[in-house]
């Protein structure tokens, strides 16, 4: 009977000792599952940082090249406004030069008409005057004329007075006043 419980006991402590076997080795299997599920996952943990630490420093590498950029971009509308602002100087400086420029034009263009009436006014007395010149030299020739006639007559009279004095009258050809001589 012991023997038979010996053996009882036996086969029950071998099945015990299988149960706890499957057990160790099902909590081993659990273990090393969960150890390379932890493992798998610190290793997809390290690539995901991996990833997320390249992304940051290119995003980093993408922000300096932002501001650098934007420090660029400012500087260069601060030299756009600074030559605006020395364009629109120039531009005032242009038009005030021009303002003064056709203030000056049109004091010329008013003294040109002031220089043109002028002239006019100056041409009109002059042809007044040639004409009263002409005019004038025109009476002076009938004056020549009436009195070159009047000594035409006056030496024809003396002639005529002479010959009826039995006078002779030479004219020399260099003095035209008369030369009385004998017979």
């Amino acid at each position: 009977l012991e023997k038979s419980e010996a053996e009882d006991h036996l086969c029950s402590l071998s099945r015990a000792a299988a149960q706890y076997k499957k057990i160790l080795e099902h909590e081993s299997f659990e273990k090393d599952a969960a150890h390379q599920e932890l493992m798998q996952q610190r290793k997809d943990a390290s690539v995901q940082l991996d990833a997320a630490q390249s992304r940051c420093s290119l995003l980093e590498k993408q922000l300096d090249y932002m501001r650098k950029m934007v420090s660029r971009a400012e500087r260069e509308k601060k030299m756009i406004l600074e030559k605006q602002v020395q364009l629109q100087k120039e531009e005032d400086q242009n038009w005030l030069e021009l303002h003064a420029k056709l203030e000056k034009l049109e004091m010329l263009e008013k003294e040109c008409l002031k220089l043109t009436a002028n002239q006019r006014i100056a041409e009109d007395k002059i042809k007044h005057l040639e004409e009263k010149l002409c005019e004038e030299e025109h009476q002076r020739e009938l004056i020549q004329d009436k009195t070159a006639q009047k000594a035409i007559l006056s030496v024809q009279n003396t002639l005529l007075f002479l010959k009826n004095d039995s006078f002779l009258v030479c004219i020399s050809d260099t003095v035209h006043q008369p030369q009385y001589c004998s017979k």
